[in-house]
């Protein structure tokens, strides 16, 4: 998935969250619970699909951006089963990962665990001899 085409999504599914239908047919919401029940890609084709047939999602992503992984109008035919369903691997960085200040912070307590209730059972034991 290309930056603009997780843009137009995330856009997409706020808008939907925040969403409530006016009218709600339950005989409509019993025949759609099932038909996701039997296919397992159902809110990812319908996404798909009405984003598509939007059009102005598709607007969103720059001209110049070639279009070629969620919203590729090729991607999936409706209608049609492959026989096989091909999953893109999200794109991995290599070289060093950067490591936030909350997992240095776990990885420190983590290997100096003992060391720190030592210490703490010391004040501890310091506290109560002094009083």
């Amino acid at each position: 998935m290309t930056g603009s085409e997780r843009d137009a999504l995330m856009q997409f599914l706020r808008e939907m969250i925040q969403t409530k239908p006016r009218i709600y047919d339950e005989t409509a919401a019993k025949l759609i619970a099932e038909a996701f029940r039997t296919q397992p890609y159902a809110a990812y084709l319908l996404t798909q699909r009405l984003m598509l047939l939007q059009g102005g999602s598709l607007g969103e992503i720059p001209n110049n951006q070639l279009v070629k992984e969620f919203l590729d109008p090729q991607a999936t035919v409706w209608g049609e089963a492959p026989a096989e369903v091909q999953s893109l691997v999200p794109f991995k960085p290599t070289g060093p990962r950067e490591i936030s200040m909350e997992e240095k912070g776990l990885k420190f307590i983590g290997r100096n665990s003992k060391i720190i209730w030592v210490v703490i059972f010391a004040a501890f034991a310091l506290v109560l001899l002094t009083k």
